[in-house]
């Protein structure tokens, strides 16, 4: 018995044997055609690599920059100005300003220290632009900067900037004082030259004026539009100046005599209700213009909002901490067809209004048809209803525009978990999920901002992960031809590999690639056979 019980192992084993070595040698030519496949795709890569970095590199002599006799002509005229108006100012112009004020004793101690800055920092500026000088000063897009994988928008910002962060460390606007005005005038006087200085300025600066939290009261404000007039700044930013109607009317016309303005910024600067349609016109028309931020200057009025949205040639708008809020429905629908037919914005920041959950289901319809829109921030509204956020889930399925989604505090919970963002009910339905929007929702964000190609072959890979660790993969692959198993293994590879930057996939980290192409070219083997 022993005997043929021996015979009937060794014949098993041979059996065994024979079946190990047939699926080791399928094995090898299946591993042999995922490498060949990999190469192929890593050859592809590095060649399209090659080729771009050609085409930036070997253009030849055609694509050298070239200066005409005429701009060296030019440049060299601005430069000569530029050196006068430097030595005329050395030689013959003096601070005439007093560097101290008297005592007043309506100030507080803190107030006058404020104001005693203040007078240092104008006459600072104003002996820089004298010596032909100007600031350099690196300023990040605030959301792409916290959310862009270190690729934040970046502004070379250079030219005249008074703020109190760089004066004082006050929090709130430095009022004005009658012991400022000789020295706005000579600030005024300094910047009536800047032109020069903008014209020696290199190519790819920013050129920017910017006073920010210092009161201006219309006699200095105005003074200072006068020298500014004809400038070509290309950003201009204001911030809470209290400089009034006047002053607002004075920005329209500094808008008109300024045809290479691209960004204006009036924040806490109040625009009244009967110059908002003049304003909105002068924006209209201006040729250049593409980015405003008019940050609490409206008080719950949407007509601003509107028009600009409605003129379609803004890149950028900001109307934040606004109270805005649509009261009427055929306010809302006015807004809504606007932001559906238009084709040029990007950025919409709606930060801390008073948006409704009516205002939301628009908003959310609004961005099924928009293909331009890529950022839209809504936080610090009341939080949205559960239909509400459902609605953005809708949206999220069809639009691939949107690269960004700030919702208010707890809403976007639902949103992240919505299957817009990741279907895992199958591999194609995760493939077609949406890629591109980032949802801000610590911890369980589904998409890395920046990264649309990575977030599918985390969700891809998170699929097989969870089912690898029922070991059910291959049940999910009967309509798969045999032939596509290279590349659907060279799949799994690539993806175990990409990197997981904290997100929702915990499964990712916890299966190894190498795994799931065993698990996958095991039971697909044994499903053949039968």
């Amino acid at each position: 018995m022993g005997y043929f019980t021996g015979r009937s192992y060794d014949s098993a084993q041979h059996i065994m044997f024979a079946q190990n070595e047939q699926m080791m040698e399928r094995m090898e030519k299946l591993m042999t055609k995922v490498e060949e496949k990999l190469e192929s795709l890593d050859g592809r890569e590095n060649g399209e690599e090659k080729q771009r970095e050609g085409g930036v590199s070997s253009g030849g002599e055609d694509d050298e920059e070239s200066i005409s006799s005429a701009d060296l002509k030019t440049k060299g005229k601005a430069l000569q100005a530029y050196q006068e108006m430097v030595s005329a100012n050395r030689e013959d112009w003096t601070y005439s300003a007093r560097d101290s004020m008297d005592v007043d004793p309506n100030l507080s101690d803190d107030e006058e220290t404020n104001l005693l800055h203040l007078l240092v920092g104008i006459k600072k500026c104003t002996i820089k632009m004298r010596r032909g000088e100007y600031q350099d000063d690196y300023e990040s897009d605030r959301y792409f900067e916290m959310y862009d994988r270190g690729t934040s928008t970046r502004y070379d910002f250079q030219g005249v900037r008074l703020t109190p962060w760089n004066l004082a460390e006050v929090d709130e606007t430095i009022p004005y004082h009658v012991a400022l005005k000789p020295h706005w005038e000579e600030f005024a006087d300094a910047l009536d030259d800047f032109d020069l200085i903008l014209d020696v300025m290199p190519d790819d600066a920013e050129p920017c004026f910017q006073i920010s939290t210092i009161e201006l009261p219309v006699n200095v404000f105005m003074m200072i539009m006068k020298s500014l007039t004809g400038k070509s700044f290309r950003h201009y930013k204001f911030i809470n100046n209290d400089f009034g109607r006047y002053g607002v009317l004075a920005v329209i016309d500094l808008m008109d005599s300024n045809q290479y303005l691209q960004s204006l910024t009036l924040s806490d600067n109040f625009i009244d209700e009967e110059d908002e349609g003049d304003f909105c016109e002068a924006i209209a028309r201006h040729p250049e213009l593409s980015t405003i931020n008019l940050d609490g200057c409206c008080e719950g009025r949407v007509f601003m909002l509107c028009e600009l949205v409605r003129s379609n040639l803004l890149v950028d708008i900001s109307m934040g901490y606004n109270d805005l809020s649509f009261i009427s429905s055929d306010d809302r629908q006015d807004f809504i067809n606007a932001l559906v037919s238009n084709t040029s914005l990007e950025k919409l920041d709606l930060t801390e209004n008073d948006l409704s959950d009516e205002d939301a289901v628009c908003l959310a319809t609004a961005l099924i048809p928009n293909s331009t829109l890529k950022c839209l921030c809504l936080e610090g509204n009341h939080r949205f209803a559960i239909g509400a956020e459902a609605t953005f889930g809708v949206a999220l399925t069809t639009n691939n525009a949107l690269q960004q989604l700030f919702l208010p505090s707890g809403t976007a919970y639902g949103v992240s978990n919505a299957q817009a963002l990741f279907d895992d009910s199958s591999l194609n339905s995760a493939a077609d999920s949406n890629h591109t929007c980032f949802v801000k929702c610590y911890p369980n964000n589904r998409n890395e901002q920046g990264d649309p190609t990575g977030n599918r072959q985390r969700k891809i890979y998170n699929i097989l992960a969870r089912r690898h660790i029922d070991m059910c993969n291959v049940q999910h692959f009967d309509d798969i031809d045999i032939n596509l198993l290279p590349e659907i293994l060279a799949a799994v590879q690539r993806y175990a590999s990409t990197p997981d930057p904290g997100l929702f996939y915990t499964e990712n980290s916890q299966v190894n690639g190498l795994s799931i192409i065993f698990e996958i070219m095991r039971k697909w083997d044994k499903a053949q056979q039968r």
